[in-house]
């Protein structure tokens, strides 16, 4: 409730201060006819950032919950920092609009704040088989810092359909929480983190629907990838099960950049070939399209939740052939189409 009515303010801030999107900025990629408030995931970070402080406060001093994985409470500061970061990041390049390059080092900083500060480390893959990684160098510490990056990289780039990343977000972190209350898991307060993420995302989520009313901004869509990595670490480096949600993006960002290197494209530069924009442009709505996307990785996040690690592998397999599908068919539907022009 505190997220949606925070919300409400941050779009009137964003508007009173101009820090919109224009869809002139590009017509070939916006589909809104209006200028639509930025920064709008600021309520929800408030929300979930406060929350989030307050469980572990209460945890300390009533319950004292230990989290077994070396995390202590600097530690946590020091991630809440790696948030901090990223905020500001976020606003100034929603406001002035920064190139990439100008906002690489608010990511990189951020990241490696989290990691070395925060502790976090990967220290076993269980995908798709289960192997204990040696203790080299900082080898865990750098397999936190690309997982949590390319969690981050995945909901950065796709945040080009009304709700997406606020449901991929709910649905991701929803599955992390469940892990976390797995036996062989037992991490309630990740439970608690994670549920107050998706109660947070919950609240934004009305604003985000398609047609949105509020963006999520930059530091917005970064943020919910960082969360989500965070949380799988946390939740014993269930890194497996939430690739089954995040995965999918992941996928989609790397098959477009492949593709923009063959065409001698930027593979960083905004275009329509993403999952969401190529069904789209085949006919489908952005309801339909959020729904169906929506539908899909909850399969697959249940299907990560049930099936044993050697499984999930077929899970990640099926992705793949969905996603060429959808590339193969859009392809065919373009060529159809300049056939009848």
């Amino acid at each position: 409730m505190g997220s949606y009515f925070l919300s409400k303010l941050v779009a009137l801030f964003a508007l009173k201060n101009g820090i919109t999107d224009d869809p002139l900025s590009a017509p070939h990629r916006k589909s809104q006819k209006e200028p639509i408030p930025l920064i709008g995931a600021t309520g929800f970070i408030l929300c979930g950032f406060f929350s989030t402080t307050l469980l572990w406060i209460i945890n300390q001093f009533y319950f004292g919950i230990n989290l077994n994985l070396g995390i202590s409470w600097p530690n946590l500061l020091w991630i809440a920092l790696s948030i901090l970061i990223l905020v500001i990041g976020g606003y100034y390049d929603d406001k002035l609009h920064l190139p990439p390059k100008k906002m690489f080092p608010f990511i990189f900083i951020s990241l490696l704040i989290a990691v070395i500060g925060g502790g976090l480390k990967i220290e076993v893959l269980s995908y798709p088989f289960t192997a204990i990684l040696p203790n080299i160098g900082l080898l865990h510490s750098f397999l936190a810092f690309v997982w949590i990056g390319f969690c981050l990289t995945a909901t950065k780039f796709l945040d080009g359909l009304d709700g997406l990343v606020t449901t991929v977000g709910i649905i991701a972190l929803f599955s992390i929480g469940s892990v976390s209350l797995f036996i062989n898991v037992n991490q309630p307060l990740v439970f608690g983190f994670a549920m107050i993420w998706v109660a947070s995302l919950v609240g934004f989520l009305p604003y985000n629907f398609p047609d949105a009313k509020l963006y999520l901004g930059e530091g917005g869509s970064e943020i919910i990838g960082f969360i989500i990595g965070v949380l799988s670490i946390l939740s014993g480096a269930k890194v497996a099960t939430s690739s089954t949600v995040i995965g999918w993006f992941i996928l989609d960002i790397i098959l477009v950049m492949i593709i923009r290197l063959l065409q001698n494209k930027n593979p960083f530069k905004g275009d329509r070939l993403h999952w969401h924009f190529r069904l789209i442009d085949m006919g489908f709505s952005k309801l339909q399209v959020l729904s169906l996307t929506t539908i899909i990785i909850i399969i697959t996040s249940q299907l990560g939740l049930i099936f044993p690690t050697e499984f999930k592998v077929y899970v990640l397999i099926t992705q793949v052939v969905l996603l060429f599908a959808v590339f193969g068919f859009s392809i065919l539907a373009y060529q159809n189409k300049n056939k009848k022009l």
